[in-house]
């Protein structure tokens, strides 16, 4: 579903969040469409790309990962 079928509101244009819950397989958003009508949307958990990283070590570096 692209779009609101009562209405036909852009899914990816949400008017509204009602409330945001998270849950074993993600999180759960109720919004409201521009014409009222609730909707429930669950985004799944996924592995994230990294966005920042630490560029020194604590460790020493001849250390085995995990140690």
């Amino acid at each position: 579903m692209d779009e609101c079928p009562r209405c036909g509101w852009p899914e990816s244009e949400i008017y509204q969040v009602l409330s945001r819950h998270l849950t074993s397989e993600g999180v759960v958003a109720y919004t409201r469409c521009a014409c009222g009508e609730v909707q429930v949307r669950v985004q799944p958990y996924a592995v994230g790309r990294v966005v920042a990283a630490s560029c020194g070590s604590s460790r020493d570096d001849s250390a085995p990962p995990g140690s």
